[in-house]
Parts: structure tokens; sequence; C-alpha cells
């Protein structure tokens, strides 16, 4: 089951990670994101990187 939000880009080019998908991945402040564009998809990704 695919689990989405929209969000909004902020005029920093910001965008917050939704509250349902945080917890889904237990994403903490200060944890690490990494930001992938799938050119195969066309979609860009977050991969969470655990230390």
């Amino acid at each position: 089951m695919a689990v989405e939000e929209v969000v909004k880009v902020s005029r920093n080019y910001q965008v917050t990670i939704p509250a349902k998908i945080r917890q889904k991945f237990q994403i903490k402040e200060g944890d690490l994101v990494k930001v992938i564009y799938d050119e195969n998809e066309g979609v860009v990704k977050i991969q969470v990187l655990k230390t």
C-alpha cells in the first residue's frame, strides 16, 4: 500500500516531510535523507540514511 501526501514547496524551495511518512520511516530531526531523481520513472525519491 502506497503512502502519499501532497506538499507545497516553500519560498526557499523546501518541503516538509508529512507526519505519516516520518512516522512510517521513523525519520527524526537531524536524520539525513538522500533525494534521488529517477530518470526511468520520472520521479523524485527520498531515501533515509541510517547511521
